[in-house]
């Protein structure tokens, strides 16, 4: 019977892997980036939970989506140019290949053999790596980019800017639910005797988005704020 409660933390962690891997994925296959191979979604699913049961048949870590180094991997392989218009860098297009994704991996199996040499890296500097990463990332986000732009005046900015296509306050109440929803998690994942209900807190998070902010901000404004609903 006590075997049974096991299912609980199961199910936690099965929300946590679909969450992740769905986020991982749509954030690679944005229109933005304009990938010419459709997703596969489902596909991606069945292999993660084939290769996530053969890993605990053998007592191996688990893998699940990385959204920093997915999408990193998406900005190397980017050919980039300027929009004089919106005087932004916008991707033209993207080469689609398997061989990178080989390699890197190839490349990480290798460490195995430099473990010793490794271990004497500071954490410091294993941290920093990451921080860079996370903040290369956040170029082009809009939450963030909205963020500075409420100190902007409106005149400033340019036309299609959601503080002058919806206003200031119906852009500042959405992205004031943002602020808030990111200090929650950030006080969530403090308190170490609760994070193991994290995966739940981003359902929590899903049905906000999915079931109370369409009663605020209708599609278009959704669109114009950089955060259209999934097709």
């Amino acid at each position: 019977n006590y075997r049974m409660l096991c299912a609980f933390p199961a199910i936690l962690l099965t929300a946590l892997f679909f969450m992740d891997q769905n986020i991982s994925v749509r954030l690679v296959n944005s229109p933005d980036n304009k990938l010419k191979k459709g997703p596969a979604y489902n596909v991606d699913l069945v292999a993660l939970g084939v290769i996530t049961g053969v890993l605990s048949i053998f007592g191996l870590p688990w893998m699940c989506g990385a959204t920093v180094q997915s999408m990193n991997h998406v900005r190397a392989m980017s050919e980039t140019r300027l929009n004089p218009e919106t005087n932004e860098i916008e991707i033209e297009r993207v080469t689609e290949t398997r061989l990178t994704g080989f390699i890197i991996h190839a490349m990480l199996a290798s460490t195995v053999m430099l473990l010793p040499l490794i271990k004497t890296i500071p954490i410091p500097v294993v941290s920093g790596v990451f921080l860079f990463l996370g903040r290369k990332l956040m170029t082009g986000n809009s939450f963030l980019q909205r963020v500075t732009d409420a100190f902007a005046e409106r005149r400033r900015l340019p036309d299609n800017n959601p503080l002058n296509l919806l206003g200031r306050k119906k852009t500042l109440i959405y992205t004031g639910v943002q602020v808030l929803c990111l200090l929650g998690l950030f006080g969530f994942k403090q308190i170490s005797s609760i994070t193991i209900f994290f995966p739940a807190m981003i359902g929590v998070l899903m049905s906000i988005r999915a079931f109370a902010l369409p009663k605020i901000f209708s599609d278009d404004d959704f669109v114009a704020l950089g955060d259209p609903t999934p097709v």
